[in-house]
This record gives structure tokens, C-alpha cells and sequence, in this order.
């Protein structure tokens, strides 16, 4: 685990534990109106739509109950490696392991800006997860930069736009972004933008085109322990807003 994964993980635990301090004893909110008025109070500054009924709240704690945990899960995971278990990893097993790591990192984070955001529906609106970062009060983003120019993209780099994208699976939606940071060696100069890339990154990894071959040859291990950490910070600074 890095130094950052290190501190990102502490960070979303402490930002757990005291909104949970706030919440405990488990399903104590079920025999306590008190509580979940005092809980829905804490829901609506994301969404006014949020209720204070038994149902909902205990759905809406459950459902940010199990994204933290997966994100916990994820952002602790102390060198990631997929494959056969073995004293020795190969590299590309390590690499798949990162991509796994931001997987389920980014699972975590749907389901937990879902359930904060009041989304019912079963996609996530992206107008949504722009309106919960913003309402999340983040520092100053640090641009993710690049990953280094490889003689593997340089024939990405003339073909019409749209190809690079087509090749990884990834939809119209997020082809761009992905496009604009690896071929195009622009850097991402914003939270919002780092989700949308996670979430193009997440799909092509999870659907098997973006293979450990080509983040090794296109230099994007440090771009996805990056990103893995952005979705936790981005989390951290939401669960402040319950506790």
C-alpha cells in the first residue's frame, strides 16, 4: 500500500467511524424517531428529497453502510494482486490487482452517492454524481497528470477520435475523457473529471478490454492508485456532512 492509499484509507475510517458513532447501535434508528429526524436532517442537505420514514432511512443507511465498506475494503487492500495465489506476483498480476482495487473502489463510491443522492433509478444519473461532488466542499483539485508518452500510443494518436475509446469498450459517454488523458496527454484538472475517468477506467477493466498488458505499456498504475484515492477523499468529505 503507498503512503497515499495509506492515509486515504485512515481518513474514510476516522470519517466512517464518527458518522457511525452518530448513527450506533445498529438499527437503533428503527425503535428512535428522534434519531432518524435528526438523521434525515443530515440526508437532505444532499437531497430534499429524503425522508424521514423507517424504510427509507434504514435503506439509505444500509445502502451507504455497504459502499463504505467496500471502499474500505477496497483502499486497504495491501498490494492488490489478481491470479492464483503465489509467494512471488508477476507484474501483470499486480496490475490487474490495481485495476480491481479501483473496481471496487468505484462500485463503493456509486452505491454510496446513490444512496446519499436519493437516485432510485438503476444507472446513476451523471448530472447526480457532479451535484454530489460539488456539495461535498473539496479542497482545491491537484491535476492528475498524464501518463507519460510510449511509443504503444503513438498510432492512437492518429486515428480519428473515437477509436482509442472503441478499442477499451468504453460508451460515448466516457469515451472522451479517457481519450483526452491518455492519448491526447492531457491532465484532469478536476474532481468531477477524475470520476468520470474512474468510471471509464472501472468499465473497461471490469468488461476485460483494458487488459494489465496495456496499463503496463501505457504507464497507468500510478493513474489508477490516483484515482482510487480521489473516490475515497471525495467520500471522506461527504460522510463530514452526516456526523
Amino acid at each position: 500500500m503507498t503512503d497515499s492509499s495509506h492515509n486515504s484509507h485512515n481518513s474514510l475510517e476516522e470519517a466512517w467511524d464518527n458518522v457511525w458513532n452518530f448513527w450506533s447501535p445498529d438499527n437503533s434508528w428503527k425503535d428512535d424517531q428522534d434519531k432518524r429526524i435528526k438523521i434525515q436532517k443530515k440526508l437532505v442537505y444532499f437531497d430534499t428529497e429524503h425522508s424521514d420514514d423507517l424504510d427509507h432511512i434504514d435503506s439509505v443507511i444500509k445502502a451507504i453502510s455497504r459502499g463504505v465498506a467496500l471502499m474500505k475494503a477496497a483502499t486497504e487492500w495491501q498490494e492488490p494482486a489478481i491470479g492464483k495465489n503465489k509467494p512471488h506476483r508477476t507484474p501483470h498480476e499486480k496490475l490487474r490487482g490495481h485495476q480491481w482495487r479501483l473496481v471496487i473502489t468505484y462500485s463503493g463510491f456509486e452505491i454510496t452517492v446513490k444512496a446519499l443522492m436519493n437516485n432510485q433509478s438503476r444507472n446513476t444519473d451523471p448530472d447526480k454524481i457532479n451535484k454530489f461532488v460539488q456539495k461535498c466542499c473539496l479542497p482545491e483539485y491537484i491535476p492528475l497528470v498524464a501518463p507519460d508518452k510510449t511509443s504503444s500510443l503513438k498510432k492512437w494518436r492518429d486515428k480519428e477520435e473515437g477509436k482509442f475509446a472503441e478499442f477499451l469498450g468504453v460508451t460515448s459517454g466516457d469515451h472522451k475523457i479517457i481519450e483526452t488523458w491518455v492519448v491526447k496527454s492531457q491532465p484532469i484538472d478536476s474532481w468531477e473529471k477524475a470520476v468520470k475517468l474512474s468510471k471509464a477506467i472501472r468499465n473497461a477493466s471490469a468488461h476485460g478490454f483494458l487488459v494489465a498488458t496495456k496499463v503496463q505499456q501505457w504507464h497507468l498504475k500510478t493513474g489508477l492508485c490516483r484515482l482510487t484515492d480521489d473516490l475515497a477523499s471525495i467520500v471522506k468529505f461527504a460522510l463530514h456532512k452526516l456526523a
